[in-house]
């Protein structure tokens, strides 16, 4: 099954968490927790244009080979 797949350090952050799931949204949705509970983002930060750009950019397939 082909996951999609997105790293802290795609947002320029110097972090190694990366985060797996289904769909672009359910990967969206645990960078943007992540990033307000290890990074003290606000909702606001974290749903802010230039995450969502980010996120739909460097959300990349990855086949678990």
């Amino acid at each position: 099954m082909m996951h999609k797949l997105l790293k802290c350090s795609d947002f320029g952050v110097d972090c190694p968490e990366e985060f797996r799931g289904a769909t672009v949204e359910e990967v969206l949705e645990m960078a943007k927790k992540h990033g307000m509970e290890a990074h003290g983002q606000t909702a606001e930060q974290a749903n802010s244009p230039e995450v969502m750009q980010i996120a739909a950019t460097k959300t990349r397939d990855e086949d678990g080979s």
